[in-house]
């Protein structure tokens, strides 16, 4: 049942509200409805509505989307990008791959899918693959934060022949043009030519022309729009029209035109650790810095229009490719900074150039030895002919090496030889033998026979020959005479003898210089070769300077001085004191062994006893004033040319022997044996 009111809307009037008294009304009004919608449950409850007039302005810091914990004032995090770089031709095998990664945005950890069923977690992996195929790898990059970036890489075999790259490749380190690699072309301009051993060689018009390097070579190559500007090879051969015209050191070429263009060329930075300025493939770079990667860059091509540009040492390139490789690898190498052969015991010296930075190595010399030294020297004692290998690791590689007949060691040639001193003096002479022999003798027989005796008689039980086995030995020669020497020296691997005619003069004791001499001459002159004097030492201090260096004079010495050549010099000897001995080449021996030899730069004997002497003085032919008197007798006292030889120049009864030698003037007072001489008719 509907019950209706009606009303007249004319007659209905709502009276006025004063202004005053509108907000009071206007509040409780809405508090009406809010009690109604509350109870009708079309307005949230008192509590809840409480939130609606919270403070908006916290003193907490703001977070970022999504509840994160890091404020927003943080700097936001890089993106992470997953890319790679998949380099076919590992170590120049076709199915072997090494991947680069080259992802952005620092990530933790790798993880490849090759495409073939096999994966791997390394950040820059090696991957054969079992057979030519089109491969697509996956590379999935994380990092701490959960982030994860994946990308796919299609036909990293390259079987697709890809359309050449443009490479350039900057080092410092060595590149060589690898065996086999060639330039054909039809030599098309009349005055082409190339340079073979110095030699320039024509390339006629319309020749058929080839160029192949005979082993891995330095050198350079220069390719501008159809022009071979440069062509150094340090070993290849030029042919023409089929036959081999020139081989050896390429090193110039002229050559303007060509057509039938053909390159086929593989140069390769040798995998020794150096600096890599930069490796840019289309302008992108792909590598830079100090590594040890293998390098190889390949281009066939028939365009001659294209620029090239090859240089082996340092290595660059630049031009376009038709394959590139770059294989950082552990590679095991050595050289030797010694020579590989030569006679037992051999010493060699082995140096490591293992690239990829090894921290072990072992060496086996092939002799059973081994070691495990970076830098090793070994010493081969017994002939053969050794191989030489090496084995290098670091944390997760392995390499070896090695050289076949890499030693060489030829049995030692033994071959005798000897010295001695003093060669001469008079009876009894003590002269020291000493063994130069090379090629390490392990036995020695000396023999000392007069020279009058044939050797022959050396078996036959004669007691005029003297023997002995040591390796220096001392011989006292008792008898005057002239005497040979012979030694023979042995070890395992042979024998060798050598024999000395003559090489021992002992003469008769020293004569007593009998006759006072004065001799005053423009004549230079000289004391001979094997002069001597001999004295003993009978009271100290006594000392003698030999170039530079002092040398006291016991008591009871017996001091010898022997003249190694012809010389000139001066002696001072008065009332038996020795105060100048001055001569430049001179052996001194102090009883019996040789103190030292040189220049004699001063002397002081006070006291000395038993003076003897051997001197011999020559004058030779030559025109000047000379007065000579003996024992008081006047025998020259004019202009002559007359040779002199005095024998047993000595002291004269008061002690004294003066000798002054000058350039064109002598002067001799003391005493002599023997004095010889003759005119030389004009």
């Amino acid at each position: 049942m509907k019950i209706k009111i009606p009303f007249d809307r004319k007659r209905i009037r709502l009276p006025r509200i004063k202004k005053q008294a509108r907000i009071p009304l206007v509040i409780g009004a809405i508090i009406i409805l809010f009690a109604l919608g509350t109870y009708f449950h079309l307005l949230p409850s008192i509590g809840s509505l409480a939130h609606l007039f919270e403070p908006k302005v916290t003193t907490d810091p703001l977070q970022s989307l999504g509840d994160a914990a890091t404020p927003l004032s943080a700097d936001l995090a890089k993106p992470l990008i997953a890319d790679f770089l998949a380099s076919p031709g590992y170590q120049s095998d076709p199915l072997s791959v090494q991947f680069f990664d080259m992802s952005r945005g620092t990530p933790g950890t790798w993880h490849w899918d090759f495409g073939d069923n096999v994966t791997s977690d390394l950040q820059n992996p090696v991957h054969e693959y079992a057979g030519p195929d089109i491969y697509n790898a996956t590379l999935t990059v994380s990092r701490g934060d959960g982030t994860q970036k994946t990308i796919t890489a299609y036909d990293v075999l390259d079987t697709r022949q890809a359309a050449e790259s443009q490479m350039l490749v900057d080092t410092i380190r060595t590149g060589s043009i690898k065996k086999g690699s060639f330039l054909s072309f039809v030599s098309t301009a009349s005055n082409s030519s190339v340079t073979v051993n110095g030699a320039r060689v024509q390339l006629p018009a319309g020749s058929l022309v080839k160029i192949r390097a005979n082993a891995d070579t330095t050198g350079t190559l220069s390719l501008r729009g159809s022009n071979i500007l440069g062509c150094s090879l340090a070993d290849a051969t030029l042919f023409m029209n089929g036959t081999q015209a020139a081989r050896g050191i390429f090193s110039d070429c002229f050559i303007p035109s060509v057509q039938s263009y053909h390159a086929n060329l593989t140069f390769a930075i040798e995998p020794t650790y150096g600096e890599v300025r930069e490796i840019l493939v289309n302008g992108n770079e792909v590598l830079a810095g100090p590594q040890n990667s293998y390098i190889v860059v390949s281009e066939d091509s028939q365009n001659p229009g294209k620029d090239l540009t090859v240089v082996a040492v340092p290595g660059y390139y630049e031009g376009s490719a038709s394959r590139y490789s770059i294989s950082p690898a552990l590679i095991a190498s050595f050289v030797t900074a010694s020579s590989l052969e030569g006679s037992a015991p051999l010493n060699v010296s082995f140096l490591d150039r293992s690239a990829g930075s090894p921290d072990s190595w072992l060496w086996d010399f092939g002799d059973g030895t081994s070691s495990q030294e970076q830098n090793p020297t070994h010493l081969y004692g017994s002939p053969g002919s050794y191989d030489v290998s090496l084995t290098v690791k670091n944390e997760d590689q392995t390499d070896s090496t090695a050289l076949q007949n890499a030693v060489i060691v030829t049995p030692p040639r033994v071959v005798a030889n000897f010295t001695a001193s003093p060669l001469t003096g008079p009876e009894p002479l003590t002269v020291r033998f000493t063994d130069q022999s090379t090629g390490f003798p392990t036995s020695w027989n000396w023999t000392f026979q007069e020279t009058s005796w044939n050797m022959t008689f050396y078996n036959t039980g004669s007691t005029i020959y003297d023997t002995s086995t040591n390796q220096n030995p001392t011989e006292t020669f008792t008898d005057p005479g002239t005497y040979d020497v012979w030694l023979t020296v042995n070890n395992v691997y042979g024998s060798s003898d050598i024999i000395r005619p003559g090489y021992v003069v002992v003469t008769s004791p020293y004569n007593i210089s009998t006759d006072d001499i004065l001799v005053k001459t423009g004549k230079p002159g000289y004391i001979e070769q094997d002069s001597s004097v001999q004295f003993i030492v009978s009271n100290t201090p006594a000392a003698i300077t030999i170039n530079g260096t002092y040398y006291d004079l016991p008591k009871g010495a017996v001091v010898r001085i022997v003249a190694g050549s012809d010389q000139q010099g001066d002696i001072t000897i008065d009332s038996n004191r020795i105060l100048k001995f001055a001569f430049p080449d001179m052996a001194v021996y102090m009883n019996g062994n040789l103190l030292a030899g040189g220049r004699i730069d001063s002397i002081y004997i006070p006291y000395m006893m038993q003076f003897q002497t051997g001197l011999t003085y020559y004058f030779s032919p030559n025109s000047a004033q000379t007065y000579e008197a003996i024992n008081g007798q006047q025998y020259l006292s004019d202009l002559d040319n007359a040779w002199i030889r005095i024998y047993d120049l000595g002291i004269n009864k008061q002690g004294t022997l003066s000798l002054i030698s000058g350039k064109n003037t002598t002067y001799i007072e003391g005493a002599d044996n023997q004095t010889v001489q003759d005119w030389i008719l004009q």
